[in-house]
């Protein structure tokens, strides 16, 4: 509960304190391991004993019997002697880890307390290990020395620590990723609801995360479903408005017939037959954005179907591509699509040319060119927006709501494409639509 009342920077600043302290820990680990020792407690116990009796012998041997009956008590990795002098050195003022094995010796023998004992280290005859090396002084004056092999390992390869810290660094960064991962996953997920209200979807919105995350996602939740009533409320009157005008369209068409003169009943009737053009126009653009199930067609017959219909009604129009091209798409998006633009490519030109073709990363490219004046670079973002018609011959006096485009883009982004416009071949416009081939499939 304390975690889901901390804000965005509270929870950036846990993030950091979190990767410090696992860094600090993991170089603890790293230390310690380093400095390893390498005989267990009961090992050191049993050599303590070794020493008290290794004293106990020497006392009670003859000088000269000595040595030889310490070599017999030699075991655990320790091997003992005695001399009358040794130049052993104690180190263990100065070293922690001698100072500690001489707590745990005169702890496992009490006897050796009262002694002076000396401990230092010397390399091993193995390489990369060091050996205890030691001397106890008897009552006499002289010693029992030791040597316990090996001790201590000697430190890693450098190679190897920087393997390992480089390890611990990769480590508390993926750690770190991962908890900035799910700080920022409301943020991503506001924003695919975004995305999908952009589409007139409703995204699905929850309110998690930090306080700040969570009161902008409330705000939003409200605002969508306001949005998108105002929309459809939108949509239903544009509809019921283009329907009621059907009935006295037909009233003036009927009137116009009964009209003596030809010239103004030819006039009435283009007038009125643009306006149902642009009723449909209008219907189409606002109907573009409706769900439709993706599903596996081929996009070549379709393609193919849409040139021959263009065909039957005197376009000059061709195309070239796959025999076969599957694909899961909005099937009838796609035959909206070309037939838009190939109605808007009649209007204004004499010849027309379609291609399909297969794109990288599983996408398919859709290209209609055409001969005709085609559109200057300069206007080209404006031919693509709704109820646009530019001057020239590309304009006005072609006809069109100047939402043939408009619909496109609309039906294309729908479908997570991008449709484009560019210079043709054949000297007019070439539009080119990119799609993924497998669109729908997150409801998009």
């Amino acid at each position: 509960m304390a975690l889901r009342r901390l804000g965005m920077v509270g929870r950036i600043a846990l993030v950091l304190v979190a990767a410090v302290a696992l860094e600090f820990a993991g170089n603890v680990a790293l230390l310690r391991w380093q400095e390893r020792e390498l005989v267990p407690e009961a090992q050191v116990a049993r050599i303590g004993a070794r020493l008290a009796l290794a004293e106990r012998t020497a006392l009670a041997s003859h000088p000269k019997h000595r040595g030889r009956r310490l070599h017999a008590l030699a075991g655990d990795g320790a091997t003992l002697n005695w001399v009358p002098r040794s130049v052993i050195t104690d180190y263990s003022g100065s070293f922690e880890r001698l100072a500690a094995l001489r707590a745990r010796l005169v702890q496992a023998a009490p006897a050796l307390a009262g002694r002076e004992l000396r401990l230092t280290l010397m390399p091993s005859a193995k390489a990369g290990e060091r050996d205890l090396l030691g001397a106890i002084q008897l009552a006499d004056g002289s010693y029992v020395t030791f040597r316990v092999g090996p001790y201590l390992g000697a430190p890693p390869a450098p190679g190897r620590v920087m393997l390992l810290h480089l390890l611990l660094i990769a480590a508390v960064l993926g750690l770190a990723l991962a908890m900035v991962q799910a700080l920022v996953r409301p943020l991503r997920n506001l924003a695919a609801a975004a995305d999908a209200t952009g589409q007139g979807r409703t995204g699905t919105i929850i309110a998690e995360g930090p306080p700040e995350v969570r009161r902008v996602a409330t705000a939003f939740a409200a605002m969508q479903q306001r949005l998108l009533g105002a929309m459809a409320d939108q949509t239903h009157a544009l509809v019921a408005v283009s329907h009621d005008l059907r009935t006295p369209i037909q009233r003036l068409r009927l009137r116009a017939a009964l009209l003596p003169d030809s010239d103004d009943r030819d006039a009435i009737h283009d007038d009125l037959a643009e306006m149902e053009r642009f009723i449909e126009s209008t219907l189409a653009y606002v109907r573009s954005g409706e769900e439709e199930a993706a599903r596996l067609v081929d996009v070549a017959a379709i393609v193919a179907t849409a040139v021959d219909a263009a065909a039957d009604l005197g376009a000059a129009i061709g195309w070239h591509g796959p025999d076969e091209l599957p694909a899961t798409v909005r099937p009838l998006a796609v035959n909206r699509i070309l037939a838009n633009l190939i109605d808007n490519a009649r209007r204004h030109a004499a010849r027309i040319v379609v291609t399909l073709a297969h794109a990288p990363h599983n996408r398919f490219l859709l290209t209609v060119e055409d001969d005709g004046p085609g559109i200057p670079p300069d206007r080209r973002a404006e031919a693509l927006l709704p109820f646009r018609r530019l001057d020239g011959a590309r304009g006005r006096s072609a006809g069109g709501a100047g939402l043939g485009l408009a619909i496109a883009v609309k039906a294309v982004e729908a479908m997570e494409g991008k449709l484009t416009l560019g210079d043709s071949a054949l000297g007019g416009l070439a539009v080119r639509v990119g799609l993924p081939k497998e669109c729908g499939i997150n409801g998009s």
